[in-house]
């Protein structure tokens, strides 16, 4: 047996996030600037005996699922994410465990479930022998979503995931990403880092649901989400200048505008309790934004000079978590570690049988 463990981290978005997403990126072409954070989705891939089946499980749903074979996969249900993926990549011969463990709540807007992609991805690869680019790894994390899943959105997650570092996306008319690394000094660096917060006021969001909202509303005559798009993708392009040049007021700007913009293009993007929590640390930043699609999740704000405690403090008796921001610049990474022991195989096997019953006599 072999056993291989891959972490990916997770991504603020500090402006453009939406335009990676066709119909827009692809129509009118897009721009996101993000950066990846160390928080981390982790995946770990045991080859197993012949015979043994397929266990799956995740240790942030507590849940699981054991098959005979990867073709017996149902490929619906709460792990049908996890279980494309094996469909996509394990032979059908082949017997394995897959676990899957992340460092950030569901529903936080900092691109999680691709993270999880991207590190399964990455342990497969491994424990199977394959060579990818981190590019390729993206690409295929990201069109497992997309195409075997049929779940909305873009690909900004999978290459903040499999990348690292701050990056430019730009998204070229017709289709097709362009990752350009932002060239940024390492004072700004530092600074970018030290008056940076996390802010979760503890209101999850549904990604996929606010996608399928965008883009119904992006079809419609005279909708507004075309003009808020476009706001959002300017606001990438001023962002990632201000950056270059070390202008982090400007930064902090450009990321209000596009906080702003996101709320335009369709009212599930909007949240009162962000909105309250911009009002409530007004003073102490200048400048904030929804992560991810909106409507909750994460709120990235850029405190003002000396006033970064005092605003995580504000934040904290609000009732918030909140978290340092630090960047990773190392991008998905894959090991390989000693077998996991037989007995450890079949606690995984009972755990999900265990789950399975509780869940059944609910």
């Amino acid at each position: 047996m072999t056993r291989s463990r891959a972490r990916a981290p997770v991504r603020a978005d500090p402006a453009g996030g939406g335009t990676d997403a066709p119909p827009f990126s692809v129509e009118q072409g897009g721009r996101v600037v993000n950066f990846a954070i160390q928080r981390h989705a982790c995946a770990s891939v045991d080859r197993l005996p012949a015979g043994s089946g397929v266990i799956i499980y995740s240790e942030d749903l507590g849940e699981g699922i054991v098959e005979p074979s990867v073709t017996a996969l149902p490929g619906r249900g709460r792990l049908e994410f996890l279980q494309a993926f094996v469909h996509r990549l394990v032979p059908a011969c082949e017997s394995i465990l897959l676990a899957t463990e992340s460092d950030v709540p569901a529903g936080a807007g900092l691109g999680g479930s691709g993270a999880v992609g991207v590190a399964v991805v990455a342990a497969l690869d491994r424990v199977f022998g394959r060579e990818r680019s981190r590019e390729e790894t993206a690409a295929v994390a990201n069109d497992i979503e997309r195409t075997d899943l049929g779940y909305p959105g873009g690909n900004q997650d999978s290459y903040a995931a499999a990348l690292g570092g701050i990056h430019n996306l730009e998204y070229v008319k017709g289709g097709g990403t362009k990752p350009h690394r932002l060239e940024v000094s390492g004072d700004v660096r530092l600074a970018l880092e030290r008056n940076s917060l996390l802010i979760y006021t503890s209101e999850a969001h549904v990604s996929g649901n606010i996608h399928r909202d965008i883009r119904e509303s992006y079809t419609r005559e005279s909708s507004p989400t075309v003009a808020a798009m476009i706001r959002l993708r300017e606001s990438a392009k001023v962002l990632a200048a201000a950056l270059e040049r070390g202008d982090l007021t400007a930064y902090a700007d450009a990321m209000s505008e596009s906080c702003r913009a996101l709320y335009d293009l369709h009212p599930s993007c909007d949240s009162e309790a962000h909105r309250r929590c911009f009002l409530e640390l007004g003073d102490l930043i200048l400048g904030g934004k929804t992560c991810g699609a909106g409507g909750g999740g994460f709120l990235l704000v850029y405190a003002r000079p000396g006033r970064r405690r005092e605003c995580r403090v504000r934040a904290e008796r609000l009732g918030c978590m909140v978290w340092p921001v630090v960047i990773d610049f190392e991008g998905v990474r894959s090991w390989v570690e000693p077998a996991l022991p037989l007995e450890e195989v079949e606690r995984y096997r009972l755990l999900v049988k265990k789950t399975a019953f509780e869940k059944a006599s609910d």
